[in-house]
């Protein structure tokens, strides 16, 4: 399995905490379940997703009627606590770089950290930091509709 490529990450990160009224597992199976990543993550677009260590991904993210293509490899896959990946698009100026998501059960809920490192630049670090709080704030619809 190929780690994460450190040399060629930005030196930029940041981290968003989240709380959901659901299960780790469910929690977790909406980051790795394809149909799911299609309502609420690709917004409708094209979805390809092998959720295994070295699995890859792809992302037709649908933003203001385009595409725009997102991608990577699964790094770690720990289900249902821990899920990481690589993860390029032209926001991150087409390098690699690594988005860890863990998960903690808290009584009936669970507590996501989502950590995205290896970022470009401080304007894509914002830029992103403003489009992962928007899709945290989007799976709470999506786990709400789940039954």
């Amino acid at each position: 399995m190929k780690g994460r490529n450190e040399s060629a990450m930005g030196g930029f990160r940041l981290e968003i905490p989240r709380s959901y009224d659901a299960s780790p597992e469910r929690v977790f199976r909406a980051w790795t379940d394809p149909a799911s990543l299609k309502a609420w993550l690709a917004e409708g677009g094209d979805v390809v997703a092998d959720p295994r260590p070295d699995g890859l991904f792809y992302l037709g993210m649908m933003h203001s009627g385009e595409i725009r293509p997102h991608y990577g490899r699964y790094l770690r896959v720990e289900r249902p606590r821990l899920l990481e990946f690589t993860w390029v698009s032209e926001h991150t100026h087409g390098k690699e770089s690594v988005v860890t998501l863990e998960f903690a059960p808290r009584g009936s809920r669970t507590e996501l950290r989502l950590t995205h490192e290896g970022l470009p630049d401080e304007r894509m670090a914002i830029a992103h930091t403003g489009g992962w709080t928007f899709f945290l704030d989007t799976l709470v619809a999506q786990l709400s509709g789940e039954g």
